[in-house]
C-alpha cells in the first residue's frame, strides 16, 4: 500500500490512540519514525506479555505501531533532542500524543518543531482535547472514551445492564487513530494545494461524541431516562490473571446511583496516596496491604470492598468536583445527553448547534488550527438541482422539460 508514499512521519507517542493513527499512516505507504526513550519504552511494547526482544513486543503494540520504523532517542538531553530535530528537518508529519506541559518540558511544542521545519503539520491527540480545563489531565480509552464519552452508559442501555459492561478496551483507540489519520491527511492535501500548513488536534472525547452523537441526539429529543438503580457489583473472577487485579482499575457507585471509572493504569504509589487524601481516607495509603502495587495487586478484593463503602457516601456531583484534579486518570460515567453540558465538550466545540433550528449535533473530531467548524445543515430535498444542472451548462428550458417528464427533481 503506497498511497501516501514519500510522506514523512515523526511519531513521538505511547500507548494506543495516537500511535495508531501512525500505524494507519504507515499502512498506507508513509515512512513513520517511531521516537522511544532509549530508558523507557512505549509502554505498549511491554503489555500482554511483549519483550524487548526482536519480534518481541505484545501483540497490541505490532497491530497499533505497524509499519513503523524505531530509534531510541533521549529527548530529556539536548544531544538527543539535535538528533530529532535533523529528523524533523525533512519530515511532513509531526506526530505526538504527549501533553503541552510534556512538550514544552522537552522542546517538542508546535513553536519548536516550526522553527525547524516551517511546513510540518503539527499534530497532537489527547484524551480531552487542546482546551478547557482537564486539556492537561491524562486520557484513556476506557475513561476518555468509553466513560465520559458516555459510550459505556449507551452499552448499558443496549443491554439493558445496571451494571457499566466489561469494556471492549481498545476501540475507542482504534477508532479515533483512524479518524485522526483521516485528518492529518486532510491538512496534507490542504498543504499540497498552497494552503499554510495546520496545526491538527484530535481526541478521545472528540471521538466518542461523534461516535455517539445519534444516541446524544435521539436522548435530547426524546430522552425520558428512569432513575438509577442501586446495583450490585459483579463479583471478581477466581481465575482473573494477575495483571488485571486492580482496585485502581474499577468502577465504583456513587450515592445516588451513578458511576465513577477508575484508571490509575500505573499503579503508581503517589496515584494512590493522592487518591486517599481527596476520598478522605490518608490512612490507606499506608495500610500495609495497600502500601504498595504488588500488595495492592493481591489484596484487590478488601480494597475494592472498601472502596465501594467510601464511594457510595457521596453524590455523582461531589465525586468529580472531589477528583477533579487527581494525579490518576479517572472519569465520571456520563449519559449521552450529558455530553452538551460538559466543560471539555463546551470549551473544544465537539457539540454544536446547527441550521436555523439550533439542532445540537456533534462536529468531526478534527480540530484545524483549533477549530472544528459548526456543523452545516442538510439540504432540503431536491434544493440544489437547478444550480448543479446550470453548472454543467444545462439551461432552464432544459431543466424545467426534464423537471416535468420526473428526469430530475
Amino acid at each position: 500500500m503506497d498511497v501516501l508514499k514519500g510522506i514523512k512521519v515523526i511519531d513521538v507517542t505511547a500507548y494506543a490512540f495516537v500511535p495508531s493513527a501512525g500505524g494507519v499512516l504507515g499502512h498506507w505507504g508513509a515512512e513513520v519514525i517511531k521516537v522511544e526513550s532509549p530508558r523507557a519504552p512505549d509502554p505498549m511494547r511491554l503489555m500482554h506479555g511483549g519483550t524487548l526482544e526482536p519480534g518481541g513486543a505484545g501483540p497490541h503494540f505490532k497491530h497499533y505501531s505497524r509499519a513503523k520504523k524505531s530509534i531510541g532517542l533521549d529527548l530529556a538531553r539536548e544531544e538527543g533532542r539535535d538528533l530529532l530535530y535533523r529528523l524533523v528537518a525533512d519530515a511532513d508529519v509531526f506526530l505526538t500524543s504527549y501533553l503541552a506541559p510534556t512538550r514544552r518540558k522537552l522542546g517538542i511544542d508546535v513553536d519548536d518543531i516550526r522553527k525547524v521545519n516551517p511546513r510540518i503539520v503539527y499534530a497532537r491527540g489527547s484524551g480531552h482535547g487542546p482546551k478547557g480545563p482537564d486539556a492537561d489531565r491524562p486520557g484513556y480509552d476506557a475513561v476518555s472514551w468509553w466513560s465520559r464519552g458516555s459510550l459505556n452508559q449507551s452499552a448499558m442501555d443496549l443491554v439493558g445492564s445496571d451494571w457499566p459492561t466489561t469494556q471492549m478496551v481498545g476501540h475507542g483507540d482504534g477508532m479515533s487513530g483512524l479518524v485522526f489519520a483521516g485528518g492529518i491527511c486532510a491538512a496534507l492535501l490542504s498543504r499540497e494545494r498552497g494552503g499554510e500548513p495546520m496545526v491538527v488536534d484530535s481526541s478521545l472525547l472528540g471521538t466518542a461524541a461523534w461516535f455517539n452523537g445519534i444516541y446524544m441526539m435521539n436522548a435530547l429529543a426524546h430522552g425520558s431516562r428512569p432513575e438509577p438503580k442501586r446495583a450490585e457489583r459483579p463479583p471478581i473472577p477466581d481465575d482473573l490473571p494477575t495483571q488485571f487485579l486492580s482496585a485502581l482499575i474499577s468502577t465504583y457507585q456513587t450515592s445516588d446511583n451513578r458511576f465513577i471509572y477508575l484508571l490509575f493504569l500505573t499503579n503508581d504509589d503517589r496515584d494512590f496516596a493522592d487518591l486517599c487524601e481527596r476520598i478522605g481516607q490518608p490512612r490507606l495509603a499506608s495500610d500495609q496491604r495497600f502500601a504498595n502495587g504488588p500488595e495492592r495487586s493481591a489484596n484487590t478484593r478488601e480494597l475494592t470492598t472498601i472502596l465501594d463503602t467510601v464511594f457510595r457516601q457521596r453524590s455523582f456531583a461531589d465525586w468529580k468536583a472531589d477528583l477533579a484534579a487527581a494525579r490518576g486518570a479517572w472519569a465520571p460515567v456520563q449519559w449521552p445527553e450529558e455530553l452538551p453540558q460538559d466543560p471539555q465538550v463546551i470549551a473544544n466545540g465537539y457539540v454544536r448547534p446547527s441550521g436555523p433550528d439550533g439542532l445540537l449535533m456533534p462536529a468531526p473530531a478534527i480540530q484545524f488550527d483549533g477549530e472544528a467548524g459548526d456543523p452545516p445543515r442538510a439540504p432540503d430535498f431536491c434544493e440544489h438541482t437547478d444550480e448543479l444542472l446550470a453548472g454543467i451548462g444545462c439551461g432552464a428550458e432544459e431543466i424545467a422539460r426534464w423537471r416535468e417528464v420526473g428526469v430530475v427533481a
